[in-house]
């Protein structure tokens, strides 16, 4: 961080769900992405005290669930 500036990075996680076919209701998919959902949190503490030297924080994010790929976008700023 230089003159006050904010400084910007992406960060992508994604993890599998159990096979999709297998997650017909919402009562069998509920649990799964609160599993899932769970080891990205883990993974992203992780990833950020690792990123440049540390320093960051999650500004925004956004989650996508794609053929059974469930995709975090993390927008990260320090």
């Amino acid at each position: 961080m230089t003159n006050g500036q904010h400084e910007f990075k992406m960060l992508v996680l994604t993890q599998r769900l159990k096979v999709p076919g297998l997650l017909e209701t919402m009562t069998d998919q509920a649990p799964e992405l609160r599993r899932v959902m769970g080891k990205i949190e883990e993974d992203l503490g992780s990833s950020v005290a690792a990123l440049d030297g540390g320093g960051w924080s999650v500004n925004s994010h956004s989650v996508t669930v794609y053929n059974g790929l469930v995709i975090a976008s993390i927008l990260l700023s320090r």
